[in-house]
């Protein structure tokens, strides 16, 4: 049985509160990164209240405790990324405090760590997938499923902007889904004929009809009781029909998502266009996916710049 950790002091709690509402609301972050940022914090004060017996932040947060705490947490095992972003929580979290007046001056965390190694996004071969989407509509599957797996590759939606589409997302008129991405930030995507197609014959099996006021706020990806479909269960329909060859992130929705913007890249699309697609907020992290069109990028190249070519051969 674990053992039951003490509360922390009520002006202490306020201050965590405060932080989340800043998270969630002034800075727009995912639910999800406001909790894991909220979870750093909190194990960082109460590292602050063994180290010096109260939980309250001092004036002057001295670097050397935080660099403690991230020690603490590698040598029980924590990793480079997740050394990363729990520093980088607590950077939020420190210069909240000083806005909030609670410390005068932010700690450096000089955690001289090794700069993490970005992992390369995981596509699947662009042969492969076709002949999998193929394969599918040569055999019975169900609706629901294919309308999800076309939709996440066609439009390259992360799998939570997927579970929160609404019937009245969908404009069939000029093939587009209205989405609402981190931070609640919404675009407009296209949609492929075949994405399209899938989506208007499983809401056709459930009654509705795209464009009626009735039906605008309806799931589109719904359970068999006709609630709306959570992020695990459609990570899980995805891994029924998604090949894993061993490799970790294959058989997911990240995965089609990885290779709708690995499979633009590679057939022209500019970096500035995946970027809007995806709903990035820096290119920089568009900029990941250009390890995989090299190979393209350097055809073109070839193809374009005047003193490109061969060089000539000096006669012996």
């Amino acid at each position: 049985m674990s053992e039951e950790k003490p509360p922390l002091l009520p002006e202490t709690m306020a201050l965590l509160q405060s932080f989340e509402r800043y998270l969630r609301y002034d800075r727009g972050l995912a639910p999800g990164t406001v909790r894991l940022y909220l979870r750093d914090a909190e194990r960082f004060l109460r590292f602050v209240r063994s180290a010096s017996g109260t939980d309250a932040l001092p004036d002057t947060v001295p670097p050397t405790l935080v660099s403690a705490h991230l020690a603490r947490l590698r040598d029980a095992g924590v990793g480079r990324r997740t050394l990363a972003r729990v520093a980088a929580g607590l950077r939020r979290f420190f210069h909240f405090a000083r806005l909030q007046g609670t410390i005068t001056t932010e700690p450096d965390l000089d955690v001289r760590e090794k700069a993490r190694r970005r992992r390369l996004p995981r596509a699947i071969p662009e042969a492969e997938l076709e002949e999998l989407l193929d394969d599918q509509r040569a055999v019975p599957i169900p609706p629901r499923d294919r309308a999800l797996l076309e939709t996440l590759y066609g439009s390259g939606l992360r799998v939570a902007e997927a579970a929160a589409l609404s019937v009245g997302d969908i404009d069939t008129h000029s093939r587009t889904l209205c989405v609402t991405g981190k931070g609640d930030v919404e675009r407009i995507v296209p949609l492929t004929a075949a994405s399209l197609d899938a989506l208007i014959v499983w809401l056709r099996t459930r009654g509705i009809r795209t464009g009626l006021s009735q039906h605008a706020t309806r799931a589109v990806f719904t359970n068999g009781k006709g609630g709306r479909l959570t992020v695990r269960s459609l990570h899980r329909i995805v891994r029924r029909y998604v090949p894993s060859r061993g490799e970790r992130g294959t058989a997911s929705p990240h995965a089609l998502r990885h290779s709708f913007a690995t499979h633009l890249l590679d057939h022209g699309a500019d970096l500035r266009t995946v970027q809007e697609l995806l709903g990035h907020a820096r290119l920089s992290t568009t900029a990941v996916y250009t390890h995989v069109t090299r190979r393209r990028l350097q055809e073109a190249y070839d193809g374009a710049h005047p003193r490109a070519g061969e060089p000539d051969e000096e006669e012996a």
